[in-house]
């Protein structure tokens, strides 16, 4: 029997591989076998539910990158490739994480239906082959490493790189998952200059438009509120209930969720001892170099003292060299008569005896000498005495007792007895009572927010250690998992949405979210265990992982328990429409009285309404700040009338829309004035490009829509669906 097996063993090799190759490329390829069944299908495609939940984590990658530093100017030149110069040279910061958010848009991310964000990936991947735009490995790499991990100086930050791919890829396929990602953006932004290359908007009339957003506008206009209009209107008991009837879709109860969860915080009393330990370190290696440089100071003053010792000493020997040759040139010296040497003798011995030096006196002038036994002279009296400090006699300090009496105030024991009726009654002082000591400051308090944020992220691993546990094992046994990995188990009572617990506050580090309340409202009401698990999401203070455990659905509510909310809802829409009414019945009135030939104020006093003269209507104001900016909106006014010919009525305006209305306004435009500015030439040509680069953006998203509907996308079942 094994003498056969041994004659067959290439057969059955061979056997084994066909097998092989029919499980993973017949039936749904490589993913299909080994990452499960298929939830999701996109043309040929096949997308697992792993794959899946990898790609909906990647929509939340951006904000993971990060946002305090902008990237260096030498590397906007490569950003500036794919981005364009408008985005490159605008107010906006340009930090990696918005840089990545913005070429993420092109992909139209959607935590609704993050099966078009997926669809649109494989679609992209596709595309950059039929077209050749896809970038290599090293056009990634270099990406990566010059534009999103760089420092100030332009140099790849190694260590940040490392931190970034140790804590945030492990859901999202590690670093060749990350690589491909960013392949995918920088093709899509290749492909949309492709197909966006032959689009281009009429420039002349791009400056019509431009102009008419560059004026200023005065008038006078009339303004109408709906809140006048609330306190007339009221609607009966009959009206209400109809409005109720009506509307009774929108009167109901706040849907409510219960969660369990685990919330991870950073051990603060460790975190500051570390802080602490930093700050020493920080000031001893301060304290080193500084004495390091007082040491290399020191030596250079010393080489510089013993050059110009050297210096001096060859001056030294120069001079001694020179003064022996001038004394062997005077060797012979002509002899002196004996009467003229005695002479010379006797009058510089009287030279140096009759004039022996000063000495400072007291008060830096010449005084004694020291030797003459006399003292030195009196200083007369200062000039400076004031002649109303000077009695009579010689002042003295007064007796006790005796204050006062030269003011005929009667003292007993140097105070008054007698009050003055002329001065106020003072205060009764209030008792001294000690302050309290101020309470001590935890440790978390001690730490800055960097500290903070620090202590925060060196948690990443672990917590993100523990979602993969949870992962394994499809969610399930969440409290085991959770115990054996050391963290507390907590679980919520039911809450609404707009009503959140205290503890569930916490904003989540990232715009798309909110709090960590609204987090659970994202997930399913029904699916599998892993579906109604939570990503970890980060806060200021920490972590939070959430499983979703019930579900009280919304209720219709009675009549009784919305009639007040339904009689302030009624009054508003009959207010509304009373408003509107008036604002058109008045517009039709004050157009025809200007025809006749009427200025817009008389015409509206014969009408009993109040006329405003409104000055300067101009775009909203943009503030430039740092290297941000924002633009304010453009005030209802300027929108109304930036259309209206001088001399005419602008259509009623209804702010914010004619459905919702709460103001009204008309007005008259007098004159309208064109306002150029040193930059206006300037704007113009950014606000040109920019459209040129918008029309990119709407050729890529019309060439992914077309191929979303071309791949025949199979979606994931939602719930409900069988």
């Amino acid at each position: 029997m094994f003498e056969n097996i041994r004659k067959y063993t290439g057969l059955m090799v061979v056997v084994l591989v066909l097998l092989f190759v029919g499980l993973v490329f017949l039936d749904g390829g490589v993913s299909k076998a080994f990452n499960g069944k298929p939830v999701m299908e996109v043309g040929d495609h096949t997308v697992s539910k792993k794959e899946f939940n990898r790609q909906r984590a990647l929509m939340q990658l951006p904000n993971a990158l990060p946002t305090a530093i902008e990237i260096p100017e030498s590397s906007r030149l490569l950003a500036k490739h794919y981005l364009g110069e408008t985005f490159m040279e605008s107010q906006i910061p340009k930090t990696p994480s918005l840089i990545v958010r913005i070429m993420a848009n092109y992909l139209q991310p959607s935590l609704e239906e993050p099966e078009r964000f997926i669809a649109n990936r494989i679609n992209i991947q596709k595309g950059g082959i039929d077209f050749g735009v896809t970038p290599s490995n090293d056009e990634v790499e270099n990406f990566v490493e010059t534009v999103l991990f760089t420092d100030a100086d332009g140099n790849f930050d190694l260590e940040a790189y490392d931190d970034f791919t140790k804590s945030r890829l492990s859901n999202i396929g590690g670093i060749p998952g990350f690589n491909n990602y960013i392949r995918d953006l920088l093709t899509a932004q290749n492909l949309s200059k492709v197909l966006g290359g032959g689009i281009s908007t009429e420039k002349d009339t791009e400056r019509e438009l431009f102009d008419v957003q560059k004026q200023e506008i005065s008038g006078s206009k009339i303004n109408l509120e709906s809140g006048v209009y609330e306190g007339r209107v009221k609607p009966t008991e009959e009206e209400i209930r109809g409005f109720y009837d009506e509307n009774i879709q929108n009167y109901n109860s706040d849907e409510l969720r219960k969660i369990t969860y685990v919330s991870i915080e950073p051990d603060w009393d460790k975190a500051l001892e570390r802080s602490k330990e930093a700050k020493v370190k920080a000031e001893a290696e301060e304290a080193e170099r500084l004495k390091k440089a007082e040491e290399a100071k020191k030596k250079a003053e010393e080489a510089a003292r013993t050059a110009n010792e050297g210096a001096k000493t060859a001056e030294d020997s120069k001079s001694a060299k020179e003064a022996a040759e001038t004394k062997a040139e005077t060797n012979n010296p002509v002899e002196t008569p004996t009467n003229e040497k005695n002479d010379g003798a006797e009058k510089s011995t009287e030279t140096e005896t009759s004039s022996p030096p000063a000495a400072d006196g007291s008060q830096g002038d010449p005084g004694d000498s020291g030797d003459s036994g006399e003292p030195a002279p009196t200083p007369g009296p200062s000039d400076s005495t004031d002649p109303a400090l000077e009695s009579k006699g010689t002042q003295k300090d007064p007796a006790p007792g005796e204050i006062g009496k030269d003011l005929n105030e009667p003292l007993k024991d140097g105070l008054s007895d007698e009050k003055d009726a002329s001065l106020p009654t003072p205060a009764p002082l209030e008792p001294v009572t000690e302050e309290s000591p101020a309470k001590p400051k935890t440790a978390k308090e001690q730490l800055n927010g960097a500290e903070k944020q620090e202590a925060v992220e060196a948690l990443s691993n672990s917590i993100n250690e523990f979602y993969q546990k949870l992962a394994d094992n499809e969610g399930e046994d969440f409290e085991a998992i959770a115990k054996d990995s050391g963290y507390e188990i907590k679980k919520s009572e039911f809450f609404s949405k707009i009503d959140p617990p205290k503890e569930l506050s916490a904003v989540i580090d990232s715009l798309q979210i909110g709090k960590i309340s609204d987090a659970a409202f994202e997930l399913p009401e029904n699916g599998d265990s892993d579906e109604k698990l939570s990503e970890p999401y980060r806060t200021s203070d920490g972590w939070f992982l959430i499983r979703l455990d019930e579900v009280e659905d919304s209720l219709p509510l009675t009549y009784e328990e919305a009639k007040v909310q339904v009689t302030v809802d009624l009054k508003k829409k009959m207010a509304r429409e009373q408003m509107i009414k008036e604002a058109n019945e008045l517009f039709d009135k004050l157009t025809k009285e200007i025809k006749a030939g009427k200025s817009f104020t008389d015409a509206a006093k014969g009408l009993e309404k109040e006329v405003t003269e409104v000055t300067g209507l101009a775009e909203g104001q943009t503030f430039n700040f740092g290297q941000g900016s924002q633009k304010l909106p453009d005030p209802p006014e300027f929108v109304a009338t930036q259309y209206t010919n001088p001399g005419e009525i602008s259509p009623v305006y209804f702010s914010p829309s004619e459905e919702e209305a709460t103001e009204a306004q008309i007005i008259f435009v007098e004159k309208r004035e064109l306002a150029k500015k040193d930059e206006f030439e300037t704007d113009f040509g950014k606000l040109y490009e920019s459209t040129s680069g918008n029309l990119r953006i709407i050729a890529l998203s019309n060439w992914l829509y077309d191929s979303y509907e071309a791949s025949e996308v199979v979606p994931p079942q939602r719930e409900g669906q069988q």
